[in-house]
């Protein structure tokens, strides 16, 4: 564990997670980053200065101290991944999605790190803080659930909330419109869907597509209200992602609307669904309109080589009524693609997609939304582990 600890109570998960806890680390970022960061952000210095500045500052004070590797060993096992890498990653990718504002952002976050006592210590805060409450949130096991969730349940059903009616009529509005607009057609595969209105006279092999995605759904979920952990950590994740990103959105609750609104989603069939959640492949905008180049990291993934993606609105080919035009549907967002290519590329190269995939591996039964969540599950594990070694040794004395 990392030495002067911020957060001296949750010392328990020494022995899982052996680096700067999320919470330490984001109390650091919120008390002593922030601040700083928006000053160095908003000062005249150039972007190239700082970007040069922030590499620097990586490879000569960071990257050298243990503290740079942010690691979880239970038992034999030992899951760790470079914290340095990240950060450097996210300096390199974000112009994809964030522009030069999003650059700046990395870019001072990082230099930020300078201005307190303990270099590295705040840099392993900041380097922390981005794993666990952003790259984190895209790889959570809900993060792009929609398979499960179109459907109240019968309890649900039987007395719903207003809140969980809305929810429910704008998810069921989504995945309609998404599949009206792409011609019920998997966008990548061209296999059409079961529900295709003209399926028979077509006489092609059809499968059961899904209205999938772009930018996940665990973005703007949170349990409780303003003063549960869950919606403070939601508050983190919003603060990194509109920095990182320059996503034009007010606040964390209207996350909701754009997430489940048609310019965040594509039709897939569920492999092509299945890849696109877990980042194995992303879109890269051409220099045509709506046209993007599918690139994928794995080859023996079952989604096509070197496919071009085209999008245009099918509504209109699908009308009940041939003297009525039918609604239009918006086109997926690019700004959406971008941001999924950027994070698809850090988790890829620093290899924080399979650290966190190896993490949560260990406890796939748990409902997790957020890393606050992880932490509390693995210290709740080892005071379980605690007792029990304590009270066989206890049965063991009193049996010698």
């Amino acid at each position: 564990m990392s030495s002067d600890s911020d957060d001296d109570s949750l010392e328990s998960l020494g022995s899982a997670l052996t680096s700067c806890s999320s919470q330490a680390s984001v109390k650091i970022y919120e008390e002593k980053l922030k601040s700083i960061i928006d000053a160095v952000r908003n000062s005249k210095t150039p972007l190239g200065e700082l970007v040069n500045a922030a590499q620097r500052i990586l490879t000569e004070r960071f990257t050298p101290d243990s503290r740079s590797t942010y690691t979880y060993e239970k038992g034999t096992e030992r899951l760790s991944v470079r914290l340095d890498k990240i950060m450097s990653a996210m300096l390199t990718y974000v112009e994809e999605c964030g522009g030069d504002s999003g650059k700046r952002y990395v870019a001072s976050a990082i230099l930020a790190c300078t201005e307190v006592e303990d270099v590295a210590k705040a840099l392993e805060a900041l380097g922390t803080t981005w794993l666990t409450h952003f790259l984190f949130i895209f790889k959570t096991r809900n993060s792009y659930r929609n398979r499960d969730d179109e459907r109240l349940s019968e309890s649900e059903l039987a007395t719903p909330t207003v809140a969980q009616t809305a929810s429910h009529h704008r998810k069921k509005s989504f995945a309609d419109d998404v599949e009206k607009r792409d011609g019920y057609k998997c966008v990548v595969t061209g296999i059409i869907s079961y529900e295709h209105p003209r399926r028979r006279q077509l006489n092609q092999v059809a499968v059961t597509l899904e209205s999938s995605h772009i930018l996940c759904r665990a973005l703007g979920n949170f349990k409780g209200g303003p003063t549960s952990q869950s919606y403070k950590s939601a508050l983190i994740t919003f603060d990194i992602l509109v920095n990182f990103t320059g996503l034009l959105v007010e606040n964390l609750e209207d996350l909701g609307d754009l997430i489940d609104h048609p310019t965040n989603g594509m039709l897939l069939e569920y492999n092509a669904h299945d890849g696109f959640d877990r980042f194995k492949w992303y879109l890269q905008k051409t220099d045509k309109d709506d046209v993007y180049d599918l690139k994928k990291f794995e080859p023996q993934l079952l989604i096509p080589e070197n496919v071009r993606v085209s999008f245009e609105d099918h509504t209109d080919d699908f009308r009940s009524n041939p003297d009525k035009r039918e609604r239009a549907v918006d086109l997926p967002e690019p700004h959406y693609f971008a941001i999924h290519a950027a994070i698809a590329q850090v988790l890829h190269y620093t290899e924080a997609g399979q650290f966190i995939d190896g993490l949560l591996s260990n406890y796939q039964d748990e409902d997790v939304q957020n890393f606050s969540e992880l932490e509390a599950v693995i210290g709740e594990e080892l005071l379980t582990e605690a007792v029990t070694e304590a009270v066989t040794k206890l049965l063991h004395l009193g049996n010698s």
